[in-house]
């Protein structure tokens, strides 16, 4: 076969995979936590790269690198993405595990329930504040909301807020940058 036909076909192996994956963990309320764990495993696998070679090498049975990476990660992992790594090795398929990881995140941030929100502050926000946002956002996109937490000094105060691929920012070096940009341009 040539190049393209090989991509398309890969293309379409990791649509298939992470399609599956991604219709199981929504049945199974899991969604979060599955990417989460899918995540995680990718850290390991970049992290330890041994381990990869071991799982790509033809030499070891897929039984083997199936039950050495159930040792390596088994309390960390729930049986839905053992299942997925079990079908990649049985099918020498394992190449693709990265891509369809990708896939499965690329699902989430486009699924019509779900939206990412991260929210950037100074310092760490009360639990009842980042309360507070989610509900205010999932009532504007009438969505479940997928939130994440950092923090930045160099904000000085107010946050930062990320919805998917549009950003709010109402922090004080905001403010400032602006104010200054227009007393520069007087």
């Amino acid at each position: 076969r040539n190049r393209t036909g090989l991509m398309t076909a890969k293309k379409g192996m990791v649509k298939k995979y992470a399609g599956a994956l991604y219709n199981i963990a929504v049945q199974q309320e899991d969604v979060k936590e599955v990417s989460k764990r899918l995540k995680f495993i990718s850290a390991v696998l970049k992290a330890v790269p041994e381990l990869n070679q071991l799982l790509i090498t033809r030499r070891v049975s897929s039984k083997n690198k199936f039950a050495i990476l159930n040792k390596v990660l088994g309390g960390r992992i729930s049986d839905l993405e053992k299942d997925l790594i079990f079908h990649l090795l049985e099918d020498g398929h394992f190449l693709l595990f990265n891509e369809i990881v990708k896939r499965f995140d690329y699902l989430v941030e486009t699924d019509s329930n779900v939206v990412k929100v991260r929210i950037t502050s100074p310092q760490v926000l009360p639990e009842e504040e980042i309360q507070k946002i989610s509900s205010r956002v999932e009532n504007q996109l009438n969505k479940k909301v997928d939130i994440y937490t950092e923090t930045d000094p160099a904000l000085l105060g107010g946050i930062k807020l990320r919805i998917g691929n549009t950003l709010i920012d109402s922090s004080v070096s905001n403010r400032l940058m602006k104010l200054r940009n227009t007393l520069v341009r007087v």
